[in-house]
């Protein structure tokens, strides 16, 4: 397989020691800035997925881009977003699968969106609400970036005042207060159906529990903390980087309890 016009490509480019990664358009013409030189776009057309093309001070890796390099990069931000650290445990541990059916309280930028919309498939559906317009909006963009939207349907409102949904999978919340929605969804998701809530402090913890776990709507499953710090790896000087994404938000899984 070969770099086409206007393909995206993810840039590995090593310098005297130094890396940095750039997702670049294949678009000839262009011209790219890198720590190893310039780069043009008519360089990369036709080149082999793969390859290592040699620069004025250093080397480039051409790699075709994952959907992580098109959500880190492309993808368009309105605030805090959840770290891919805390997606791929929040999807893990729903144990949703294709052909379901799940909701999604507060899609913000859409990175949990996609997250769901790939692995629900396309005879899923994710059903994404946000009280605000723009977020909508901006999810809607970010979907059609890797072509999921068909799979998802972004509805402007208030989980917190009802949904017309019955019998979802799975619900994911990330809001100021989730105990307050999944009272109401209660009576939409079906029995022992997981519902996971991204929380940033102990305080909301502890609301869930009071107001969900004593009242024997839901159970905690667990509630966790996922952290992440690379290793850097040279020959006789691998070690931990002193730098690391520390708290993010707490990850409670719950299950939908009958009594």
């Amino acid at each position: 397989m070969k770099v086409k016009e206007n393909d995206h490509v993810f840039l590995i480019v090593e310098s005297r020691g130094r890396r940095k990664e750039h997702l670049f358009k294949a678009t000839r013409g262009n011209v790219y800035s890198t720590i190893a030189g310039t780069l043009r776009g008519d360089d990369l057309i036709g080149v082999e997925w793969g390859s290592v093309l040699e620069l004025q001070a250093g080397k480039v890796y051409v790699l075709p881009p994952t959907r992580y390099e098109i959500m880190m990069r492309l993808f368009e931000r309105a605030g805090q977003v959840i770290y891919p650290k805390d997606l791929g445990y929040i999807v893990e541990v729903s144990g949703i699968m294709p052909g379901m059916t799940v909701l999604e309280a507060g899609v913000g930028s859409g990175f949990l969106t996609a997250t769901l919309a790939m692995i629900v498939g396309k005879d899923g559906k994710v059903i994404g609400y946000d009280v605000r317009k723009e977020a909508i909006e901006l999810t809607r963009r970010n979907l059609e970036r890797l072509g999921l939207l068909d799979r998802v349907e972004l509805r402007l409102g208030d989980v917190k005042e009802g949904v017309e949904e019955r019998n979802i999978d799975a619900i994911f919340l990330d809001m100021p207060d989730p105990w307050e929605a999944l009272k109401v969804l209660h009576k939409n998701i079906r029995g022992g159906a997981p519902a996971v809530a991204f929380v940033p402090t102990f305080d909301q913890l502890e609301k869930i529990y009071v107001q969900l776990v004593d009242r024997g709507l839901y159970i905690i499953q667990e509630a966790v903390e996922i952290l992440r710090r690379e290793i850097e790896v040279k020959p006789g000087a691998t070690r931990p980087s002193t730098q690391m994404v520390g708290h993010t938000g707490y990850i409670v899984l719950l299950r939908k309890i009958i009594r």
